[in-house]
């Protein structure tokens, strides 16, 4: 390895205009072509649905993308935590939803202070976070907005019918300082359907009930109720139509192995981990730098997505990465001398949004050549 690829690791930006064989690795990559092509179809996906976009953060965590995102056509962004909120506020977003609920004092007084320089929206799922929220902002000098979570089928936050619903936004009605924007869901229970015909099914049962509540609450308040969903399988498969009002993928902008796994091919898959064979310990084994550090340790399913192995090897379909410790990931290969140490691999991790959040940048590149280095803008905003 030259000194200028060591180089291109501790100074990020001296990589522009380098091979991306010559980083060091573990390296994170975006392939901008693909990541275009990924952008451009959810733009459309969205269109032929009738639907807004706005885009989770928690999959690519970096202003650049959301800002590639929101040039293509996206309205606003959606985040899970009130410090990915604030780090996208600080770098010029002004239109974010929190789709998650925020409970403690502390968070409570951020988002009065994040409300006052940014259009924000909040979830809620139970009277005691209506209470605290009207609590802080009865006299606050900005407003926010609420969005009543509905469980569509994942069994892990919201109310799962229209009546606690309808109690919830008459409450948010009542309450200064709180606006109601609507209902939302994340149908992630897509995620263990068996096939893509399950996928479609939990998307059009989650869609049934989503319009059903919204309907509720209007008949029940008069007041206009905006219907939010999002989860990438069924975005990815197009299984969305009106009235949705919004749709927030998050994953489909980068895709992985578990979403390869689905679509069934991998030419969607905008982000690779660069990895170095470090060792060829037997005939059979191949090991290289990058472990769960690196590629997390998450394997996805059962389901639809459910995967062999910690991620696929590009170019290497017979090769399973069957097991990953802090800084090796181990391949079972059926001829081990078909790799060579030194040589550098990319592996599509299996979860890339956790993965995301393990470097500080990402180098993005056109055919094979590093354009651009981009910060990572939410890594490790987990509160």
């Amino acid at each position: 390895m030259t000194s200028e690829a060591v180089l291109s690791s501790r100074e990020p930006s001296a990589a522009v205009g380098r091979a991306v064989a010559d980083l060091e690795t573990p390296a994170l990559v975006i392939d901008f072509a693909v990541l275009d092509a990924n952008i451009a179809r959810m733009v459309a996906t969205a269109r032929k649905a009738g639907s807004r976009l706005r885009p989770h953060v928690k999959t690519h965590r970096m202003a650049a993308v959301a800002d590639r995102l929101r040039r293509a056509g996206a309205e606003g962004i959606c985040c899970a935590k009130v410090g990915e909120a604030e780090a996208f506020a600080d770098a010029g977003f002004d239109d974010i939803f929190i789709a998650n609920q925020v409970v403690g004092a502390s968070r409570l007084i951020r988002l009065v202070e994040l409300a006052a320089r940014t259009r924000l929206a909040v979830g809620v799922d139970h009277a005691e976070h209506v209470r605290a929220l009207g609590a802080a902002f009865e006299s606050a000098a900005a407003t926010i907005d609420l969005a009543i979570e509905i469980d569509t089928g994942q069994q892990r936050t919201g109310v799962a019918s229209a009546e606690p619903a309808v109690a919830l936004a008459q409450q948010i009605l009542h309450a200064d300082g709180l606006n109601l924007r609507g209902i939302y869901t994340h149908e992630g229970h897509d995620y263990q359907a068996a096939d893509p015909a399950g996928v479609h099914v939990a998307a059009a049962e989650s869609q049934q009930l989503m319009t059903g509540v919204a309907e509720a609450i209007q008949d029940a308040t008069g007041a206009p109720c905006e219907v939010s969903m999002g989860s990438s399988p069924s975005f990815l498969l197009e299984s969305f139509h009106a009235p949705i009002d919004e749709l927030r993928p998050g994953t489909a902008v980068f895709n992985d192995a578990s979403h390869a796994h689905l679509l069934g091919h991998t030419e969607w898959c905008a982000a690779t981990v660069l990895a170095t064979v470090v060792n060829l310990p037997a005939p059979d084994r191949v090991v290289i730098d990058a472990g769960a550090k690196a590629l997390t340790s998450d394997r996805r399913g059962p389901g639809v997505l459910a995967n062999t192995g910690h991620g696929m090897v590009v170019g290497h379909p017979e090769a399973v990465i069957t097991s990953v410790s802090d800084e090796h990931g181990v391949i079972a290969a059926p001829d081990a001398s078909a790799f060579a140490i030194g040589q550098t691999l990319r592996v599509i991790p299996n979860h890339i949004c956790p993965c995301v959040n393990l470097y500080d940048h990402a180098f993005a590149a056109r055919d094979g050549i590093v354009e651009a280095v981009w910060h990572v803008t939410a890594r490790g905003r987990s509160q």
